[in-house]
């Protein structure tokens, strides 16, 4: 923790902007993908309210979407400091702003965002002198010098994310970043079997798993995916439940989309990566939120987003090239369990970009 900041002084006002890890991201972000493999386009799982239901008098039951998507991405630096005073502590952050389109593979539009990234790391210490004591009328309780003795602020988040969906929700996450040598890590086998990043939350029954019976993610789905007797043997059940995400064509990457991004890495060269990590929520700190028209807050509120983002240096050819991984995972709430509880249901958005040429 810093015992004091830099003393501001008007020159600051000249400096140019700091933005940190996000300069990396200007410019336009697509889809490489010349061959057509499948680990070389975006996905993303849904869960909606199934027609005919309400939230008042009907269990859960819900519409699952799963498919490959092509995406651009641009992001855009915006041009000197952005300041905001807090009296004796000064805060210039380096804005970067970002619009996002998302079409299925045919050019349907499936999404659409804009926002803002905030590098949040740049910060002053301002104390009282003479001009401002007399242009702000600071005397008697103010002496040249007040505040340079703090109290300083630390900031507890490096970078900030602000976004405006159309469905009508705004979000504003919080979060840091590391850095890190060779590929980044994503697990294997029945370790890939996490609750936290799974289409299939823990309320909404874990396809029937518990602690000691993970299913094995890099295998064939177990049998009873596959079995069309399923729903009148137990058609309340949490198999039943969830069998079509796991029995859907796109598996395992309709149950844990970040696998694809494991796998489109899986045979390339990785020199390093910067990682930020990002959430609406924070327990027991300063957190971010979400917000929501309405509609949206009665039939399907989004409660929270995570976000992992991957800098990655890839070597090919000799040569280095930038290359975007992301995972963006929001939950819905909307309708009851069987058993009245509230049911949570992720909708998870990957993605492998690199600069449009």
């Amino acid at each position: 923790m810093p015992a004091h900041q830099p003393i501001y002084h008007p020159g600051v006002l000249d400096k140019p902007a700091n933005y940190g890890v996000l300069e990396q991201l200007a410019g336009t972000w697509v889809n490489h993908n010349p061959d057509n493999n499948r680990t070389g386009w975006g996905l993303h799982t849904t869960c909606l309210p199934s027609p005919g239901t309400n939230s008042e008098t009907i269990p859960g039951k819900f519409h699952f979407l799963c498919q490959d998507y092509q995406e651009e991405l641009t992001f855009t630096l915006v041009p000197g400091g952005v300041r905001n005073r807090g009296g004796a502590n000064e805060q210039f952050s380096g804005a970067v702003k970002y619009s996002q389109s998302i079409q299925d593979l045919a050019g349907n539009g499936l999404h659409e965002e804009n926002g803002m990234y905030l590098w949040l790391d740049t910060l002053y210490n301002h104390p009282a002198d003479d001009q401002s004591i007399m242009t702000d009328i600071g005397y008697p309780e103010l002496s040249a010098g007040a505040g340079s003795d703090g109290p300083v602020y630390v900031p507890p988040y490096s970078i900030s994310r602000s976004g405006t969906i159309p469905h009508g929700s705004t979000v504003l996450l919080l979060g840091k970043y590391s850095q890190g040598s060779g590929r980044p890590t994503f697990p294997h086998g029945t370790a890939a079997w996490d609750p936290a990043h799974l289409a299939i939350s823990s309320s909404m029954g874990l396809a029937g798993t518990g602690p000691d019976t993970p299913i094995d993610l890099d295998e064939k789905a177990p049998a009873w995916v596959h079995d069309p007797s399923l729903a009148e043997r137990c058609p309340s059940g949490n198999k039943t439940y969830t069998q079509r995400i796991l029995a859907h064509d796109l598996y395992p990457y309709s149950v844990r989309p970040d696998l694809r991004l494991r796998d489109a890495l899986q045979h390339q060269e990785v020199k390093d990566f910067v990682l930020i990590e990002m959430c609406t929520r924070e327990a027991g700190g300063p957190g971010g939120g979400v917000l929501n028209t309405p509609f949206v807050s009665r039939f399907a509120s989004v409660s929270e987003m995570t976000f992992r983002l991957w800098i990655e240096t890839v070597v090919e050819d000799g040569k280095e090239i930038l290359q975007l991984q992301y995972e963006q995972i929001q939950y819905f709430e909307f309708q009851f369990g069987t058993d009245g509880g509230t049911t949570r249901w992720p909708h998870i958005q990957i993605n492998t970009l690199r600069k449009k040429d």
